[in-house]
């Protein structure tokens, strides 16, 4: 069943049970008030009679064993007596001889029974010939030497005619407040729900792969936020699904590109060899065929070695001890001094004293590619600078050259494994393209940041923000 005619039906039933329970209490409530009133009124007129009758009585002389004697001029003054004439009413004896009546109905002997002296009563009954409904009402005349009763009777369906009427009238404006009811709550729950069912569309669409779309905020309510809710979930469903597939990218492209950096070096290798093995070669070309084999080999072995070190660095945590980034900087140009001055560049290195907890190694990895990518670069004559700074939470390097440059369109993807700007550049130099890659995962693991600017034809700056390795780590 659908939301919708759930709220329906569940509002319809509290309303026909708070609506109905209380209009019928209300009708009993006020039927019973009137009743009882009716009651009161009719006992009320029974003690009047029978106060008057006994005053009349009284007045006549009149006791029981002369009223059959005096039954004719009782009778006359009963008859004159304006107010009792108005009235019907019966004066019986207690054996239910009748001394006076203006009743049609019969005595009630049951009711009779019930009275004495001191007391009077009454009985409501339904008269199976006429369906009236009437009210017996009973109390004792007290004369000198004995007791008469009187019996007055009061036609009470006017009122119970008034009850089936109310209830009638009850009955149908319960069946028109369902009916409006029903067709308002209808649509107050179908509006309610309308952002449920905009949800639930947009659920499906995600299970279906359309990651784009988004459920419709209405207001600003739970379901409202729910709405949120589900949009922020999708939003970062998406950006899982797009990281995955830039990985599987990634992956794919991280594969393709090791198996051509293998490739290369492999065929020059198996070409030179078979050269070697199934020729007689001179002297001259043998040791060129050799050259080559060793050069591919060397090429092979630091492939290899920069491929561990990437794998070892992204499963590895670092060493954390204090490091002295000065000496750290001063160290790493020291070591790359020869390799700048024979390719004729200038290298510059100033640091500032600071201390940063980390991995001495891995950072002397980190500054060493940095370097070497902008020698790298440079042509013969230009410069680099590398510039160490303290901050207050940490330390930044700083690596600029003087080199060709790298595309706006390309600093993207230069972290990325085997991927090289100029690939028949780097290969010429020895490079893999996986320098930058290791670099990355060092600096994310002192919890760094890594910046590249560049601009075609005047060089690159490296900017790098260490935060250090935690405690814990």
């Amino acid at each position: 069943m659908k939301f919708a005619w759930k709220v329906t039906l569940a509002t319809l039933c509290i309303l026909l049970l708070s609506t109905g329970l209380g209009s019928y209490l209300l009708i009993s409530l006020s039927f019973q008030s009137a009743l009882e009133r009716e009651i009161a009124m009719a006992q009320e007129e029974m003690q009047l009679l029978r106060v008057s009758y006994e005053a009349v009585c009284n007045a006549r002389g009149v006791t029981l064993e002369n009223i059959a004697e005096r039954s004719r001029g009782l009778t006359r003054t009963l008859e004159e007596a304006a107010y009792l004439s108005d009235h019907q009413f019966r004066v019986v004896t207690e054996a239910g001889e009748r001394i006076y009546s203006t009743l049609a109905s019969a005595s009630d002997r049951e009711l009779l029974e019930r009275i004495d002296l001191r007391s009077s009563g009454y009985v409501l009954r339904l008269d199976q010939s006429t369906g009236q409904h009437l009210l017996h009402c009973a109390g004792p005349v007290v004369l000198p030497d004995g007791v008469l009763y009187m019996e007055t009777v009061r036609d009470m369906s006017r009122l119970f005619a008034d009850r089936e009427t109310h209830y009638q009238v009850y009955r149908w404006i319960v069946l028109l407040v369902v009916g409006v009811s029903s067709a308002v709550m209808f649509a107050l729950s179908y509006w309610l729900t309308a952002p449920i069912r905009s949800l639930g569309r947009a659920a499906d669409q995600l299970a279906r792969g359309d990651y784009s779309t988004r459920a419709r905020v209405m207001g600003g309510d739970e379901i409202g936020e729910l709405a949120e809710n589900f949009n922020h979930m999708a939003d970062a469903i998406g950006k899982n699904i797009q990281e995955l597939e830039d990985a599987a990218r990634r992956q794919e492209d991280f594969t393709a590109s090791f198996v051509h950096e293998l490739k290369t070096p492999l065929t020059s290798i198996i070409g030179y060899a078979d050269m070697l093995r199934s020729r007689n070669l001179r002297e001259e070309m043998r040791f060129k065929a050799a050259s080559y084999i060793f050069s591919e080999g060397k090429r092979l072995e630091n492939l290899s070695l920069s491929l561990m070190s990437l794998q070892v660095v992204g499963r590895s945590e670092a060493e954390a001890r204090m490091v002295n980034m000065r000496k750290l900087c001063a160290e790493a140009a020291r070591i790359c001094q020869p390799a700048m001055k024979a390719k004729g560049l200038t290298l510059t290195a100033r640091a500032e004293e600071g201390m940063l907890r980390g991995d001495g190694a891995l950072l002397q990895t980190l500054l060493q590619n940095l370097l070497d990518n902008a020698r790298k670069a440079t042509g013969s004559g230009g410069r680099v600078v590398l510039v160490g700074r303290s901050m207050e939470e940490g330390y930044q390097i700083t690596v600029a050259d003087q080199g060709r440059g790298i595309p706006e369109g390309e600093l993207g993807k230069i972290t990325e494994p085997f991927y090289m700007v100029d690939k028949s550049r780097s290969r010429a130099e020895g490079g893999a393209g996986l320098g930058l890659a290791l670099c990355k995962q060092i600096v994310e693991l002192h919890r760094g940041q890594l910046r590249f600017e560049s601009k075609e034809g005047t060089g690159t700056i490296v900017t790098v923000t260490l935060g250090g390795v935690a405690n814990g780590e």
